[in-house]
């Protein structure tokens, strides 16, 4: 059985997600631990069984974070006699009387023994917030079997922002929503936005939990993310921010189209014809300095470096590239790129990074290819590679820009692929 398809041969309905399931030693992707730690002056609690928090306290410590880390264990003792409320209350109250600084806020993550047991832990955080009034006590959720119905990062940059309370807003301020990376200058909508005298506020970039909460006096969210989703969507009915999700694609139209809904909403001027075309020429000249230099080396992809793939997949194709794969475990994408890809790129290799027989795939290429991504690297026994995940803050002219550079330095250059993929947090430590 071969470990890819040929994209003319998938429907668009593709999902990889059919059972057992393959997990490469590729680590790049931020977890819930990772997100949580955003917070400022936060301390993370994980109530969980023994097994499901071994792998919580080995990526709070490859983070170097064990100092805003606490762990309760429930065990069978807690199941048999009942207890697993009294468990959650009494083992919080104790890691507030240890702790050496008292924490402005406490995530509190509750496991699927949770859901089998009904135990009823917002009566415990109602306590909680009554005896502790100087502390916010948000419930979050590490629930592997409601990742279809509540996938845990979705829920948790909603519960996240669920911290905020409501405030009187603010026209010349907005926030940037559910990124793990702060957006700067690799964004067209920052540069936009900053030179218009907008504050941009970011979780990654909040000093401490104030100016965290200061986000709530925000008039508009915008987010670059589909997981991001959740909280945009909470925060529009809760504190009456409006929202805006930027499509973070590669298509030159949608780019000015989001552009110009967003300057509209504030008010601001936005980017001009001219200065377009300007933005357009100079992405064109990066685009083919960067395809004469690849020349007729092939290119592969994966989802885990960007949130549009398939969208990418068909720019570069477009743009004269040798687009020879992608790893990609479920379509997210729009019909109408999955048909165009479909229809310009037949051949194109699809391969499920999570299906059981990729582990029987005989790592490698025959001659150079770059991959754009830790898997696609990975699974390419490549470390001519671009060392990303979930867009490292690029978007529009500037972001493609950017990518660009780095797909000529992946070119040109190698890294330690093999080091580099198992790092758990990409970003992170030596990351």
């Amino acid at each position: 059985m071969k470990e890819y398809q040929l994209l003319k041969e998938i429907e668009y309905e593709y999902n990889a997600d059919i059972g057992l399931s393959y997990a490469s030693p590729v680590r790049g992707v931020w977890n819930i631990v990772h997100i949580g730690t955003l917070v400022p002056q936060s301390h993370e609690v994980f109530v969980c069984p023994t097994s499901c928090l071994r792998g919580v306290v080995l990526t709070t410590a490859e983070l170097g974070a064990m100092d805003r880390l606490s762990t309760i264990t429930v065990g069978e003792d807690n199941i048999l006699e009942g207890d697993m409320e009294e468990a959650l209350y009494r083992g919080t109250k104790r890691i507030l009387e240890e702790l050496p600084t008292r924490p402005r806020a406490m995530l509190i993550y509750t496991s699927c023994i949770h859901h089998f047991m009904a135990v009823n832990y917002q009566r415990i955080y109602k306590i909680l917030r009554k005896e502790y009034p100087d502390i916010d006590f948000i419930d979050c959720y590490m629930d592997p079997i409601m990742r279809r119905t509540a996938p845990a990062v979705p829920s948790l940059w909603r519960q996240i922002h669920r911290l905020l309370k409501p405030a009187e807003k603010k026209p010349d301020q907005v926030n940037l929503v559910g990124n793990c990376f702060p957006y700067g200058p690799y964004s067209d909508l920052n540069r936009m936005l900053e030179t218009a005298g907008i504050r941009v506020m970011d979780l990654n970039t909040c000093k401490d939990y104030d100016e965290f909460l200061e986000m709530a006096a925000s008039c508009v969210n915008f987010t670059f993310h589909k997981t991001a989703a959740r909280a945009a969507k909470d925060m529009k009915i809760r504190l009456g921010q409006e929202w805006i999700p930027m499509h973070c694609g590669y298509l030159y139209e949608k780019i000015d189209e989001d552009m110009a809904k967003a300057a509209v909403t504030l008010g601001i001027p936005g980017i001009g014809e001219e200065e377009i075309r300007a933005e357009r020429k100079r992405t064109e000249e990066e685009i083919e300095k960067t395809r004469t230099i690849l020349g007729d080396t092939p290119v592969s992809l994966d989802y885990t470096a960007v949130d549009c793939p398939l969208e990418l997949a068909l720019f570069l194709h477009q743009k004269g590239f040798r687009v020879e794969s992608v790893f990609i475990d479920v379509f997210t994408e729009s019909r109408e790129i999955f048909d165009q890809l479909k229809a310009s790129l037949p051949e194109l290799k699809i391969y499920q990074s999570l299906g059981w027989n990729i582990r029987q795939m005989k790592r490698g290429h025959e001659g150079k290819i770059v991959a754009i991504g830790q898997k696609s690297a990975y699974f390419n026994d490549t470390d001519h590679f671009v060392n990303i995940v979930e867009n490292d803050g690029m978007y529009g002219y500037l972001g493609i820009r950017r990518l660009m550079g780095l797909i000529r330095e992946a070119a040109m250059e190698t890294k330690p692929m093999k080091q580099l993929v198992q790092i758990k947090g990409w970003g992170c430590s030596c990351g």
